[in-house]
Parts: C-alpha cells; sequence; structure tokens
C-alpha cells in the first residue's frame, strides 16, 4: 500500500489520545501527565505512572484505556509489532471486554467516551493484525471500530476526537477496499481529517501528524514540513515530526539539509531511553542516500560500516521496513565498495 500508509499506520495509534477532555468528561491529573509523557515518548514513565494509579483506583476507565495507549503508542513507534504484537492482541481483547460489559451502566458523556474507547480498542486491534499480515482478522476488527465512531460522531457531531479515526480510515482505504461495508463514497475525508485539527492537546497532534503524511503524499511537501515544524517548536525533541521533516529534506533533494538532520536524528534515536532500531536505520538510511546523491562516496562508505556494526536485534532485523532498508543498504556497500 506504500511508504505513506505503512507509515499513517503508525500515525493512526495516536487517535487513541482522547486529549486533556473530552466535551464534558473531565480525566485525573494523572491521566493528564501521562498524556503528555506519552507525546513526549516517555512511554516507561507514562506506563508506571498509570500502573501505579491503577493500583488505587482499578475502575478509572480513562486510566485503563490510556495505559493501553501508551502500550500501543510504544509499539508502533518502534515498529515492534512482530515482537510485541500477539501479547497486545491479547492485551486488547481484555480491554474490549471490559469495555463491552461496562458501557450499558453508563450515561451521558460517560457513556459517550466509554463508546470512544471502545471504537478505537477495536481499531488499535485491526491495525496491528494489518501490520502482521492478518488482513481477515484486521478488517473484521475495522468495521465495528468505524461503525463505533460513526456512532459517537451522530450523538455528538463536535466530538473532534472521533474524526481522525473515520477520516483516516476511509481515504487510505476508499481506493484499495471499495467493497469494504464501512467506506464511505460520499464523505470528504479532507475536511473530515481537518475537522480533527479543533480538538485539544494532545490530539491535535495526532491530527497534525496525519496530515503531515497526506500532503507528503500530495506533493505538498512545504505544507507538510510547516506543519511538523509547528509541533517540533513546542516539542523539539519529537522523532515522529522529526522523521518526517527528514524524509521530507531527503525527497525535495535538499541534501546538505539532509545530512544535518541526519546526524541529528540519529542523536536523538541514541539518546532515548529505549533504543528505537526502526529511527536509527532509518536515519542512517537518509545519511547514506545523501552522501550518495552528492557524490560524497567515502563518507557514505564510512556511514554503511558504522551502521553494520551495530549489533540489532534479529526480531527488528526482521521487520519489513528495516529489513528492506538494510538490504539496499548492504547492495550500496558492494556497488560503491572500491568508490572514493
Amino acid at each position: 500500500m506504500g511508504l505513506q500508509f505503512g507509515l499513517l499506520l503508525l500515525v493512526f495509534n495516536n487517535l487513541l489520545l482522547a486529549g486533556n477532555y473530552l466535551g464534558n468528561h473531565k480525566i485525573s491529573s494523572v491521566c493528564d501527565t501521562a498524556q503528555k509523557l506519552l507525546v513526549r515518548q516517555k512511554y516507561k514513565q507514562a506506563s508506571r505512572l498509570l500502573q501505579d494509579h491503577l493500583k488505587c483506583k482499578p475502575d478509572d476507565i480513562d486510566a485503563l484505556y490510556l495505559s493501553f495507549a501508551v502500550e500501543q503508542t510504544r509499539i508502533l513507534d518502534f515498529e515492534s509489532y512482530l515482537v510485541d504484537g500477539k501479547k497486545y492482541q491479547a492485551r486488547a481483547e481484555s480491554l474490549r471486554a471490559v469495555f463491552e460489559k461496562r458501557l450499558p451502566a453508563l450515561h451521558g458523556e460517560d457513556s459517550l467516551v466509554c463508546l470512544f474507547y471502545l471504537a478505537n480498542v477495536y481499531g488499535g486491534l485491526s491495525i496491528v493484525q494489518a501490520k502482521t499480515g492478518n488482513w481477515f482478522d484486521a478488517v473484521k476488527n475495522a468495521v465495528p471500530s468505524v461503525a463505533l465512531l460513526k456512532e459517537v460522531r451522530q450523538l455528538q457531531s463536535d466530538f473532534y476526537a472521533a474524526y481522525l479515526g473515520l477520516g483516516v480510515f476511509n481515504y487510505y482505504l476508499k481506493n484499495s477496499f471499495k467493497w469494504l461495508p464501512f467506506i464511505d463514497e460520499k464523505e470528504d475525508d479532507l475536511k473530515t481529517l481537518q475537522s480533527a485539527l479543533k480538538a485539544s492537546f494532545p490530539y491535535d497532534y495526532a491530527a497534525k501528524n496525519t496530515l503531515c503524511w497526506i500532503l507528503i503524499e500530495k506533493d505538498q511537501y512545504k505544507r507538510s514540513d510547516s506543519l511538523a515544524l509547528s509541533v517540533l517548536k513546542e516539542i523539539p525533541d519529537n522523532t515522529i515530526f522529526y522523521r518526517i521533516r527528514l524524509m521530507i529534506a531527503l525527497w525535495t533533494q535538499q541534501y546538505q539539509t539532509a545530512l544535518i538532520m541526519a546526524d541529528k536524528f540519529i542523536k536523538l534515536t541514541l539518546e532515548r531511553e529505549n533504543r528505537n532500531w526502526s529511527d536509527l536505520v532509518a536515519g542512517y538510511s537518509v545519511l547514506i542516500d545523501a552522501y550518495e546523491a552528492t557524490g560524497n562516496f567515502a563518507s557514505m562508505n564510512s556511514s554503511i560500516n558504522r551502521l553494520l556494526q551495530i549489533d540489532i536485534p534479529q526480531e527488528y532485523v526482521s521487520i519489513p521496513q528495516v529489513k528492506k532498508s538494510l538490504k539496499k543498504i548492504n547492495d550500496k556497500k558492494q556497488k560503491y565498495k572500491n568508490a572514493k
């Protein structure tokens, strides 16, 4: 389905971030703090905070959901769905049962929020199943996810947290799976996605992230870069948005800029609390491609050797995008082994 769709699966997980509030439904200060940690990719800290909170308040529906969202975001950020996918799916099934059991007893705003959470559990399950090649079950879970999100929107039209999931599913699956029952040909996908920009922190970041990749797909690199930069001004070390700008620099042949950004991106990746091997390989891949494009073969070969000397865990080497990048880099090594 193309690179952009693959990366959008990473972005789509951010629809799990419901913002500081959903309508009149207030979340606890613990969840508020956890959301801020999540946006800053501090997954361990966010998870630890929520788990401690749930020991005291095991029925806190927001904390239950956010704890699940933290784990999914970590998996999709690190692209570790092949490593953690089975455990995650079991957790998703368990949480889905919890929400389905609680929903009938809830009323008003609490009922609407639970409905939204349930929709996103289905959606998150669908995404990870798609990433692991289980398209039958992925579609099976996508159907109720979209149906529930439409119900949320129908019940409350300004519930902007529901708009991103609807827009993403419709936009990216419309051309590939027209036969799916939830594909709405009449829906203005971009308008739906742009409505998600009205959501509060941190949900607005998810909408911006999604739109960045759609703008890239439409060759609107400048607008996408500007959007990503607006987030980085507030969260300078966010590697998800930094990676967007890095790829734009390479794809628009701004090779000197790409070289500078790739160096910083690699450093950011190495400084994170856990190594993101997908990001690390992507950073080196841009560095190598930019050196090749500028004819600096000595630096290119040096970068290739540095990367290939790193002991990447085998389970991460098997990630399709990482595997593809490493093959491309090894091919360059053979092609330019005598170049100076």
